[in-house]
């Protein structure tokens, strides 16, 4: 009962959200009039016809931006579900461990090549490529530090990062993004092609991961006792994080690395529902975007008329969370 209430308030929230980021930014619209906008939209003949500029605002700039957070955050909660369980790491986060840095590679050379879907493809190819290397470096993991391992990943991260630099600076500015977007992440000038491939590759896999929940309470358990209850660990392991690394590089590839969201989602979530995965995977997808969807209100408000990068806000919350987390003795012992 209490997960049911916990999931449906969540839903609720989300959906205030959504009618925050549809009425507000460099120009406030009533939020009547952002419905009405909507539902004609969708073939409902509800109120006055909405006005051009009314119209334009929501249904080409705002709904695919909203829209495009949810599915970005959303899966980067789900990711950071999969790898603290599979990986049995309170602080494993799809950015912390490199794994956005290594998906934004991918993504500007496939910016270059053929635009936002070529970014999400490359962040995709990437994103997997950079999952595996963590794999990699994840075995002994019953007896590998989670702080030494998380350092591990930060050190990665920002080699890749520094290469992400190096390809923008290098490349034809008028083609791929600028390095901003790439480190920082940013919803500005999403469109609805973005928001279509972006949900159908990495909204894909984040619902696949939806179902791996059982396989997740087993791997909590240490790997012997997994594969007592039969569970192949490490080819369990290697799919979950290849499935982590479709869903954060579609994400990065549409917009850029946004921090933190993949660590403050699932220990938001686990307190309010508990540890069981199943639950636990869909609190986190909502918790996750939530919290972009509010950090990209924030960016658009805070300094307004001017854009606050998204991933600046997750950062400045996350990066305290973080510090927070590995001060408490119990996580790094």
């Amino acid at each position: 009962m209490r997960t049911r209430v916990v999931l449906a308030a969540l839903v609720a929230i989300l959906l205030v959200g959504l009618g925050i980021s549809l009425s507000v930014g460099a120009v406030t619209l009533d939020l009547g009039e952002v419905w009405t906008a909507v539902a004609r939209r969708l073939g409902m003949s509800i109120g006055d016809e909405p006005a051009r500029r009314v119209d334009s605002v929501v249904w080409n700039i705002r709904l695919p931006r909203t829209l495009l957070g949810m599915v970005a955050g959303g899966g980067l909660g789900v990711a950071g579900v999969v790898l603290q369980g599979s990986l049995r790491n309170p602080l494993a986060d799809p950015h912390l461990l490199g794994i956005g840095p290594g998906a934004a590679i991918g993504a500007a050379l496939g910016a270059l090549a053929g635009g936002v879907q070529g970014a999400i493809a490359g962040g995709v190819a990437t994103g997997i490529l950079t999952a595996l290397v963590v794999r990699r470096l994840s075995r002994g993991v019953t007896t590998l530090d989670p702080t030494r391992f998380v350092l591990s990943g930060v050190a990665l991260g920002a080699a890749l990062s520094a290469i992400v630099g190096f390809i923008v600076f290098v490349s034809d500015q008028s083609r791929i993004p600028p390095i901003e977007f790439w480190l920082l992440g940013s919803l500005t000038g999403s469109t609805w092609r973005a928001l279509g491939t972006a949900a159908a590759i990495g909204g894909g896999a984040s619902l696949a991961l939806l179902g791996a929940g059982r396989v997740l309470d087993l791997l909590t358990l240490g790997i012997a006792e997994a594969r007592h209850l039969g569970v192949d660990v490490e080819l369990a392991t290697t799919v979950l994080l290849m499935g982590v690394g479709i869903t954060t590089g579609a994400g990065v590839g549409a917009v850029g690395v946004i921090s933190f969201v993949g660590l403050i989602a699932p220990h938001i979530a686990r307190r309010l529902i508990g540890p069981r995965h199943g639950p636990l995977l869909v609190a986190s997808l909502l918790t996750g975007a939530i919290t972009v969807v509010f950090a990209d209100i924030g960016a658009r408000t805070l300094a307004k008329p001017s854009e606050i990068p998204v991933g600046l806000l997750t950062a400045a919350v996350g990066g305290s969370f973080f510090l927070w987390l590995i001060s408490r003795r119990k996580v790094v012992t």
